[in-house]
């Protein structure tokens, strides 16, 4: 079976609530021109182009400005709730999650040689990373592993480790260097399989996994030589009031690699020259939060090893800290904590848009379907009654009816993970409704005009577009 391409622009008078992006009126704009402005103009500019600061026009150090990253660890400590400052040598700063998982299957796997057995992906997926792992060379090394609520089947994941170690010959670390470094042994850390995960807000559930979830998949990763990269994109994003992402002390879930660090610390593993690597990647975004056309985030790893390793690959080394220019004006925004009011103002946005749409969904939408998420992040998913195909009245919502526009979302099958073996029917019952785009108002008609087509449906009408 082929995979569901990627969304393409709806036609015209169509609601568009399957668009992951924040509204256009949303994105820091004037913030963005005003620290351009201050940063551009300072009479304190850097001149050495060899410095751990450098000037915002000139190649940038490899693992981005040290200022940059010193403040990225201060401030996402303070939200985090934290009891120290991140250290800056655990940070590298990259031009987006979509590329800083690239580069962080690039530096740390090698499934090529077979010396990495296996990925593993958390599903319903974000649609789009699968293909950043299948052009990392793992088209057909993929295993969907289900989400729950607040949590994966832990189960499965275990299971498919022991079968898969018991039945892929290892292959020597020698061997799985070979292709990709010419220094010796120890000169990359690689692993043996590697998870991908959203564990708050995810996309495209909106669910977030509870702590006991958290612990567990940082234990079977330092079990099993596998290295998890997780989407910490939207942890900031949460609706004014919602608890979901909280722990019992008011502070938001700890991510996986501050789970790990605090292993490692009790451990006493920090200390010396052979300190460990870990096995958790941070995978965080401006995106999200300033806007998606400034390409720049960071990764954060339980140790410095990692942060050096994602920075010293061939094309950082050689042409410096991607966005690095972007980098030094989201800097006189992290340091005058302005991003915590850009933050504020999303998070009132979208938490009002998520009230509307349950409210519609409630409204509009027939008895039995089920709301995930919606506390947070940029999506809800929703199952339809199981008497409804979902699939079917996904084409006809956006063909809509006459003298009305469409509606477009998400079928749950894109939701999939490649492989005829990986399917579990997400496209069956299952869509996603993004918050982040439309406003209440839009959104809302929105929802209704889903309804519709539902209804359509249950009398027997079908889309047009047959297969």
């Amino acid at each position: 079976m082929s995979r569901p391409g990627p969304p393409r622009a709806p036609p015209a008078n169509t609601i568009d609530l399957l668009r992951g992006h924040p509204s256009t009126q949303l994105l820091a704009t004037p913030e963005i021109a005003k620290a351009a402005s201050v940063v551009l103009n300072s009479p304190h500019l850097p001149d050495d182009s060899y410095g751990e600061t450098r000037h915002p026009l000139q190649y940038g150090p490899d693992m981005g400005n040290k200022a940059v990253r010193v403040e990225i660890g201060k401030w996402a400590s303070e939200r985090y709730g934290l009891g120290e400052a991140i250290g800056a040598e655990r940070i590298n700063l990259t031009p987006g999650a979509s590329y800083g998982l690239m580069n962080t299957l690039q530096q740390c796997t090698s499934p090529g040689t077979g010396y990495t057995k296996q990925a593993f992906i958390v599903s319903p997926a974000y649609f789009l990373a699968a293909k950043v792992f299948e052009d990392s060379g793992f088209a057909g090394k993929l295993t969907a592993i289900q989400s729950t609520s607040t949590s994966i089947d832990i189960a499965l994941l275990r299971s498919h480790l022991e079968h898969i170690n018991a039945t892929t010959p290892d292959v020597p670390l020698s061997d799985g260097l070979a292709p990709i470094s010419h220094d010796g042994p120890g000169s990359k850390r690689i692993y043996k399989f590697v998870l991908y995960c959203v564990p708050t807000y995810s996309n495209p559930t909106g669910q977030t996994w509870d702590l006991k979830t958290r612990q567990e998949v940082v234990k079977i990763a330092r079990e099993w030589d596998m290295l998890v990269v997780s989407d910490d994109v939207y942890d900031f994003l949460g609706n004014i009031g919602d608890k979901s992402a909280l722990g019992e002390d008011g502070k938001l879930l700890p991510r996986l690699v501050s789970i790990e660090r605090d292993i490692l610390v009790k451990e006493g593993l920090l200390n010396g020259d052979g300190e460990e690597a870990g096995v958790t990647v941070s995978n965080c975004s401006f995106s999200k939060l300033l806007g998606p056309g400034l390409r720049c985030g960071w990764i954060e790893t339980a140790t410095g090893v990692l942060a050096r390793q994602m920075a010293e690959g061939g094309a950082n080394h050689s042409g410096g800290t991607p966005s690095h220019f972007v980098s030094t004006l989201i800097h006189h925004l992290i340091t005058t904590r302005k991003i915590d009011t850009i933050i504020h103002r999303l998070a009132s946005a979208y938490t009002g848009r998520s009230v509307a749409i349950k409210r519609a969904i409630n409204t509009h939408l027939p008895s039995g379907t089920i709301t995930c998420g919606g506390n947070g992040g940029f999506f809800m998913w929703i199952g339809l009654p199981p008497d409804y195909d979902a699939k079917e009245i996904v084409k006809m919502a956006i063909e809509g009816v006459e003298k009305e526009g469409g509606v477009r979302v998400m079928s749950g099958d894109i939701s999939e993970c490649p492989g005829d073996e990986n399917r579990l029917g997400w496209g069956e019952r299952w869509i996603r409704i993004s918050v982040s785009w439309c406003d209440e108002e839009v959104a809302v008609e929105g929802v209704r005009r889903f309804g519709v087509a539902m209804a359509r449906w249950k009398k027997g009408e079908r889309s047009k577009d047959r297969d």
